[in-house]
């Protein structure tokens, strides 16, 4: 056997074998990306000002959503062995765009990780300019031989495995978007408790926030964190040590008045506004009727909001609010959960179900506290629906597998009965 027969036997080994690394790294980086839009948005929009360029926050979403459907499309297809010549050529046009991006935050680190897989997995800019590398000479070779090694579905029937995981990728983040992310990997899942249990043992320890504003940067203490015009750049310890973990905190007249605010006992709710810019004020008749709910059960509510005093004070008297308002910091408030208005629900000072303001609904709220005088039953359980989801997905694309080779197999007994009647 010649040496280029040997290479023709174990070459379709090969092509599998790439197909499946390379696409289901498409699929994880674009799932994972889709599942938290909002955060992929924020990363969009993070670069953007990096480079010293602003736009309006719809074009950061649509862009986060057309980029992780496409990633995770394209993946799924080429693992399965569709559009064979199409997804390699176009997953090798997004990596040649990528693999300099990658290269230039490599060298520069303008941020502090790429955002390559959301929050689900955070790896080095070095290791993601290592990983583009290899996907990239691996994308060069498929868009070559692909096309030689045939793939799971005929032609005639995967344009319906790609409708399946277009309309699935869609579905997730949409949810994502207006409701809240299916999976939470950020610092305050559910049943976090929002009061710091360590004691009193980071007393020692001094942090700095860098903020920058007209491209300089300057840094800030706790007590003194800058206005809205400020945008956050990151966070520095001076002195102490201290783990990574977000911690929650709030603060009035620069008092960090967390342990006093965050009630331990009993039910709470918190409103978020990370950006009051972009509330619109038509949001606070929710929030008033909310916090009328909430003191009839013994409950309270209160706003956290990244504005200065003298924003704050503006916000309150166009709010009509009768409830408390504090001051958080930005990152950390859009952490804690996503929308343009959120909304936590805690019960003995731990997290019990979030989302967007905009997806609680009143008249559910009056049903929820008539039947057991809580907000327990407004929970959705986001991983149960991500596998019920994925799992409905994996069984259409099977029944579209066995659908075309149920159809193969009828084509070719009919054309052996054709050939014998002719004989």
């Amino acid at each position: 056997m010649t040496v280029r027969s040997k290479l023709r036997n174990i070459r379709p080994w090969i092509v599998w074998i790439l197909r499946i690394l390379v696409g289901t790294t498409f699929v994880v980086s674009g799932l994972s990306k889709s599942i938290d839009i909002w955060g992929f948005a924020y990363k969009i929009e993070e670069y953007f000002l990096v480079w010293g360029m602003s736009v309006p926050h719809t074009l950061y979403v649509i862009a986060a959503l057309l980029l992780a459907t496409s990633e995770f499309v394209l993946g799924a297809m080429l693992t399965l062995g569709c559009y064979r010549r199409t997804a390699a050529w176009l997953l090798l046009l997004m990596m040649l765009g990528m693999l300099p991006l990658s290269a230039y935050i490599y060298v520069v680190s303008p941020v502090a990780d790429c955002g390559c897989f959301g929050d689900f997995i955070h790896i080095s800019n070095g290791a993601t300019f290592v990983k583009n590398i290899f996907l990239t000479l691996a994308l060069i070779y498929l868009s070559i031989v692909n096309r030689r090694v045939s793939g799971l579905y005929n032609p005639y029937w995967q344009w319906l495995a790609a409708t399946a995981c277009f309309v699935y990728c869609v579905a997730v983040g949409l949810w994502g978007y207006n409701v809240q992310p299916l999976v939470d990997f950020r610092s305050f899942p559910i049943g976090t408790s929002l009061i710091s249990d360590q004691d009193g043992s980071d007393d020692d320890i001094e942090i700095g926030f860098v903020y920058e504003k007209d491209g300089e940067q300057k840094m800030f203490s706790t007590d003194s964190l800058p206005d809205s015009t400020w945008t956050y750049v990151d966070r520095r310890i001076l002195s102490g040590e201290i783990d990574n973990k977000a911690t929650f905190s709030i603060t009035e007249d620069g008092e960090d008045v967390t342990e006093e605010v965050i009630a331990t006992e009993g039910q709470q709710l918190i409103i978020t506004v990370p950006d009051h810019h972009r509330a619109g004020i038509s949001f606070t008749y929710t929030v008033n009727e909310l916090s009328q709910k909430m003191d009839s059960i013994g409950g309270s509510l209160i706003e956290v909001v990244t504005m200065d005093s003298e924003e704050i004070e503006r916000w309150k008297d166009l709010s009509n609010a009768t409830y408390p308002i504090y001051k958080g910091e930005s990152t950390i408030v859009k952490e804690l959960v996503r929308g343009v208005m959120g909304a936590v629900y805690l019960s003995d000072g731990k997290i019990v179900w979030k989302r967007t303001l905009s997806s609680v609904d009143l008249e559910e709220v009056d049903r929820s506290l008539a039947r057991s005088g809580t907000l327990d039953s407004l929970t959705d359980d986001g991983h149960e629906r991500l596998l019920g989801w994925t799992a409905l997905l994996v069984a259409i694309l099977a029944v579209i597998l066995m659908g075309d080779k149920c159809f193969m197999m009828l084509k070719r007994l009919k054309k052996n009965s054709e050939t014998k009647k002719n004989e």
